[in-house]
C-alpha cells in the first residue's frame, strides 16, 4: 500500500439523478446488510498493491452488484479510511441480493436504516458532507 492511502474505503452510493440530495429530504443511498453488524455502506480493506480507486470499484461489485463514477472522496471522517461518493444509475428494483456471503441484503434507503454498529450521526453527516461537496 502507498504511503499516505487508507486502510479501508466506503462507498457512498446515490443515484446520478439525485446525488445531491439528504436522506431524509429526497435523497436515496445503497445500504448493505451485514449478518452481524446490520445495515452500513458498502466497502472494506484495500488488498496489497491496490489503488484507493481499484479497492473501491471492487467492494462495490462484489458488495452491490454495482458500478459507478466516483464523484469525490471524503478523506478525513475516518482516520484510516477514504469515503467515496459514487453514483450509478438507479433501476426500479428497490432491494436485492448478491453473491456475497457477507451480505444478507442490498437495499436503497430515503432515510438512515436501523443501526447496530454504526451510528445515526455516521450516516447524517456522510449525507451533509456529500450534499455539500456537490
Amino acid at each position: 500500500m502507498e504511503s499516505g492511502s487508507p486502510v479501508f474505503v466506503l462507498a457512498w452510493v446515490t443515484s446520478a439523478q439525485h446525488s445531491h440530495l439528504v436522506l431524509g429530504e429526497g435523497g436515496s443511498v445503497v445500504f448493505v446488510e451485514h449478518p452481524v453488524r446490520g445495515w452500513e455502506i458498502p466497502g472494506g480493506h484495500l488488498e496489497e498493491n491496490e489503488t484507493p480507486e481499484q479497492a473501491l470499484h471492487r467492494e462495490l461489485r462484489e458488495e452491490t452488484g454495482l458500478s459507478g463514477e466516483i464523484l469525490s472522496w471524503n478523506k478525513d471522517y475516518y482516520p484510516k479510511g477514504w469515503v467515496a461518493h459514487v453514483v450509478v444509475e438507479k433501476s426500479e428494483v428497490h432491494s436485492w441480493q448478491v453473491e456475497d456471503k457477507k451480505v444478507q441484503l442490498v437495499q436503497w434507503w430515503d432515510e438512515i436504516p436501523p443501526v447496530k454498529k454504526w451510528t445515526v450521526e455516521e450516516f447524517s453527516d456522510l449525507s451533509l458532507l456529500f450534499r455539500d461537496s456537490n
